[in-house]
């Protein structure tokens, strides 16, 4: 993706700075591994006490529980993560732009949402943001929280590596940003809630990603045609990507079969689907999964 020297989006909260936020609660290994221990101490006052001192250290920041998981924090390399930073700043400018203009065209204004970098875990309004849970938006506080080691992890355990692999996840995201804007999520929250089983649920929820994939595609036909953004091999990283983290690629991974009704992001084929054709054409109104079949 030609994305150097170019403008980057200032709409960014950067925390990477200050580590991990928040209490983070231990791993099921780490509570069997303390367990014996922890049960003696709650014999007596003194180990009460101690039980005492311990969670407030923990809880503050000063007990290294996260080494019992297996050796505790990455080792984050500086430039690889500041280049990948400059690049997802420039990634969130060109989607600031793009839905900008589709906005005005429909005479409204584009509220932009913010990103939040960090590094481990860190607060938000959906509660708190782990590395673990990926990219996400939430739409409490209308930002969007990105951890970018998970870009190392897309690339080294899914094999989808590339610039524009990151993009795509971005876009997605914004996607999701658009959906709120438009009272998409609060309805698909509500259908939810009315749905009849959990099936239903995930349905519902499958068609609000793949809507939001969609999204990304729209905004890559418009940011090519704005910027020249796309070099050789651009979509198909995005492609890539886009099939590693379908619900039966990532079942299939984890158990060696997939179960469709618990699908809740869609399959492989569905999620390249809904990206590529709208990379294709750029028109918004092809997104409306919630009425295809």
């Amino acid at each position: 993706m030609r994305w150097r020297n170019r403008q980057q989006s200032s709409n960014v909260d950067d925390r990477r700075s200050r580590g991990g936020e928040g209490p983070r609660l231990p791993s099921i290994g780490a509570i069997l591994f303390l367990w014996p221990v922890v049960k003696t101490l709650f014999r007596s006052k003194i180990g009460l006490a101690i039980l005492g001192v311990a969670a407030l250290a923990y809880f503050g920041g000063f007990l290294p529980l996260p080494l019992l998981d297996g050796g505790g924090s990455k080792v984050v390399d500086e430039e690889a993560d500041s280049e990948r930073a400059a690049f997802i700043k420039t990634v969130l400018a060109d989607t600031e732009a793009v839905w900008s203009g589709i906005f005005a065209k429909a005479g409204a204004r584009y509220p932009v949402p913010t990103l939040v970098l960090y590094r481990g875990s860190t607060a938000s309004g959906c509660g708190l943001a782990s590395s673990r849970m990926g990219p996400f938006y939430c739409p409490e506080d209308r930002k969007v929280y990105v951890d970018l080691g998970f870009f190392e992890d897309l690339e080294h355990q899914q094999g989808a590596g590339g610039d524009f692999a990151q993009a795509y996840v971005l876009a997605h995201e914004i996607g999701h940003h658009i959906q709120n804007l438009e009272g998409t999520l609060a309805k698909v929250q509500l259908a939810k809630q009315q749905a009849w089983g959990e099936a239903k649920q995930n349905q519902l929820q499958v068609r609000l990603e793949l809507q939001a994939d969609c999204y990304a595609g729209i905004w890559a036909n418009h940011a090519d045609r704005q910027f020249d953004i796309l070099e050789e091999g651009d979509l198909e990283e995005a492609l890539v990507a886009a099939a590693a983290i379908g619900d039966d690629r990532l079942q299939k991974q984890a158990r060696g079969f997939a179960i469709p009704h618990t699908f809740t992001h869609g399959s492989s084929t569905q999620r390249v689907e809904w990206f590529a054709r709208r990379v294709k054409n750029g028109r918004l109104g092809d997104c409306d999964t919630f009425a295809a079949q």
